[in-house]
């Protein structure tokens, strides 16, 4: 006797679409359950990634600017070495001084005595080094600058008579070593016991 199926089918057809729809219910919920899953590592993958490139790009910022401190600590080094250098060269270059008073006591005889002697530095207009000049080393190599100014030799002193301070002044002028020699005044003054010629004489060279 062959199977005989005694159930409607319209019964069949309605239990065929429910497992249908169950089947894809499961399918659909399992599928939004990946995609949920997949966004949530995405999402974890990024702020992740996120603060890895944020934390190097910290350190990157961090390690530029400790650079830039070490590079302006290098370049302040680098000035002043060059100004201690400029200013060792410079006075290595400076002529020996002892042997400008040697000849200046030669000059000065037995009738000259010298109360005070100053030398200086003073710029083109015969005024002398003040802070403005300074300044100017900062942007200018001070050789430079030296060689743009003048020495001057300011003497004070007595004399017995006149005639001393003007032969006096010639031995300086005749000597070679000032390019020029005047006297700024001369007067008789009270010396020890008696009358001297007070004198003040300024040399350039």
């Amino acid at each position: 006797m062959g199977h005989v199926n005694l159930i409607p089918a319209e019964r069949l057809a309605r239990r065929s679409r429910t497992t249908r729809v169950r089947v894809w219910l499961v399918v659909c919920g399992g599928y939004a359950i990946v995609l949920v899953a997949g966004s949530f590592l995405l999402r974890v993958l990024h702020a992740t990634e996120d603060r890895s490139v944020t934390a190097q790009l910290a350190a990157v910022t961090a390690q530029v600017e400790q650079e830039n401190q070490t590079m302006l600590e290098l370049r302040r080094d680098l000035a002043e070495a060059r100004i201690t250098l400029e200013t060792t060269l410079a006075i290595h270059a400076q002529p020996d001084w002892s042997k400008l008073f040697l000849g200046l006591a030669g000059q000065m005889g037995q009738e000259i005595v010298l109360s005070r002697c100053q030398l200086g530095t003073v710029m083109g207009d015969n005024m002398a080094v003040t802070g403005g000049w300074g300044e100017a080393a900062s942007t200018r190599p001070l050789a430079d600058l030296l060689t743009e100014c003048r020495r001057k030799l300011v003497l004070n002193g007595f004399a017995k008579r006149q005639e001393s301070v003007s032969r006096f002044v010639l031995g300086l002028e005749g000597s070679g070593a000032f390019d020029l020699v005047r006297v700024i005044n001369s007067s008789r003054q009270s010396f020890l016991n008696g009358e001297a010629v007070a004198f003040n004489i300024e040399c350039y060279f």
